[in-house]
């Protein structure tokens, strides 16, 4: 379904979902390269968030996704609800329904208000190295942690892990091809095995290191590789070539008790904390969780 100017446009679509579901459609909530995102409400009251893949958008990428998705059970991680397919015009679009987080993502409190106080940064990072332990005891790799992928519940404090579109599953094949100069990552926020395609190198401490970077720049508003004044493709560059942390990261990971973020985020996988629970007991101990 095209609009004069080309675009596709799944609203109609997601209205026919609600029909069929007996949901109430609320709005547009979004769009991403694959994807239109709805607000519906079921017929209980609660509020879920429809997204529908555009025609021929499903792939084994989005298989995967779903896949991983359905193995998760955690309160920090998106509810996936229903899995499904309609069919209009002959045309084929599939769906999925999942549990709306209301109070909208990390990356928009902190363009909004500035970094976190250390009250609300300790049990953001309890919770999210606990999100990565239950990944790690499934054997999967989110490989996209970053504010935008974290959205807050209406308390306005709980984080909620969302977008699992690049998930790694270690116990399947790899869909990335291995002459590929850069595996899939959001540069700014991607461990150095990702900016480098390392596939070999990909394990839970992929997300350990994301985790960190994304726990840096919401307790200081900086990357812990970044210098003052330099762009943002340096310091992924500087990533990438498994350089060194920034003086400006250290002292302030230092002065504030929170050296534990430069372990979190090393160069090589090795370097950092072997598990999840030796890392939770480090961060515990130094934030008071």
């Amino acid at each position: 379904m095209l609009t004069s100017g080309g675009r596709e446009d799944l609203q109609p679509v997601a209205h026919l979902i609600c029909e069929e579901r007996g949901l109430e459609f609320v709005q547009h909530q979004g769009e991403g390269s694959f994807k239109q995102v709805f607000q519906v409400r079921d017929t209980e009251g609660e509020v879920l968030a429809l997204k529908v893949l555009k025609a021929g958008a499903a792939s084994s990428r989005t298989e995967r996704e779903i896949e991983a998705m359905q193995r998760c059970a955690h309160p920090n991680i998106v509810a996936l609800k229903a899995v499904s397919r309609i069919r209009v015009e002959q045309v084929a679009y599939d769906y999925v329904l999942e549990t709306f987080v209301q109070g909208g993502t990390l990356g928009d409190r902190l363009r909004r208000e500035g970094p976190l106080g250390r009250a609300e940064i300790a049990p953001l990072g309890h919770a999210m190295i606990d999100v990565l332990a239950h990944l790690h005891s499934l054997r999967l790799v989110h490989r996209d942690i970053k504010p935008d992928n974290v959205m807050l519940a209406e308390d306005g404090s709980t984080p909620v892990l969302v977008d699992f579109g690049i998930v790694r599953d270690l116990s399947a094949s790899s869909l990335t091809h291995t002459w590929a100069n850069r595996g899939p990552a959001t540069p700014y926020f991607a461990a150095p095995e990702q900016l480098n395609n390392d596939k070999h190198l990909i394990d839970w401490r992929t997300d350990q290191f994301s985790l960190g970077v994304m726990l840096t720049y919401a307790a200081f508003g900086v990357h812990p590789f970044k210098c003052e004044g330099e762009a943002p493709d340096s310091t992924v560059a500087r990533v990438a070539n498994r350089g060194e942390h920034s003086r400006q990261f250290l002292e302030l990971a230092d002065g504030n008790g929170l050296l534990c973020l430069s372990e979190m985020t090393q160069v090589w996988p090795v370097w950092r904390y072997r598990l999840p629970q030796e890392l939770a007991a480090v961060w515990d101990s130094t934030t008071g969780g």
